[in-house]
């Protein structure tokens, strides 16, 4: 059996821009200052060696359709925690490559939850900054809404967007802090693909009922 070819970088970056192309991916609207990875760029390194290595905080958090969504429920695949909020224009940059980074490995074993911080960075929008969002973005994957224990046991989220990305056995095996191309992130799931699964669950359990 011949192996099957894994995408190129430049064929991701390809996919992000048909993704921006498709009827319903509207402009987004004007975004507000968001913060940048050299707001805090004194905490980066500590930041980072904390948590690269170390198992990934569990949670159990809502998704816009009210659903309880573990982490657990992942265990076994690749997943990547991306935490922003709605008027992050940086956030808003690399979501197209998100997009395009879920549909080439979703089949190999990669989910990507997007955990909304709205309502605690930007509570006195009542959800209305995130509905703009998700009609500017056709985004595919999970949505959660954050609350403030995985907020703090996810070290405060010191800047937006910033993704913890977790191997197969639950341990985070890179943290990127900020916003990245589609390119950085392909690095960096690739050699995961080929790691077996810990465990019999390949797949998430569906989510249970609100």
């Amino acid at each position: 059996m011949i192996p099957r070819a894994l995408p190129t970088a430049a064929s991701l970056i390809a996919a992000a821009a048909i993704v921006a192309s498709l009827p319903g991916a509207v402009a987004p609207p004007p975004a507000r200052p968001a913060a940048t990875p050299g707001a805090h760029a004194y905490m980066r390194e500590g930041f980072i060696g904390k948590f690269t290595g170390r198992p990934a905080p569990t949670f159990a958090l809502k998704d816009l359709q009210g659903r309880t969504v573990s982490l657990s429920s992942y265990r076994g695949r690749i997943v990547l925690l991306n935490f922003w909020y709605s008027t992050c224009f940086p956030c808003r940059k690399e979501t197209p490559d998100l997009i395009a980074l879920r549909a080439v490995y979703k089949d190999r074993g990669l989910e990507i939850l997007g955990i909304n911080l709205d309502s605690i960075l930007i509570p006195q929008s009542g959800g209305a900054e995130l509905q703009i969002f998700l009609k500017s973005f056709p985004v595919p994957y999970p949505i959660l809404i954050a609350d403030q224990r995985v907020f703090d046991a996810y070290g405060g989220i010191p800047v937006q967007p910033i993704s913890f990305l977790v191997d197969r056995a639950g341990t985070i095996a890179k943290v990127f802090w900020g916003a990245f191309p589609g390119a950085a992130y392909d690095r960096a799931i690739r050699p995961l693909l080929g790691a077996p699964a810990a465990g019999p669950a390949a797949r998430p359990a569906p989510p249970s009922g609100p």
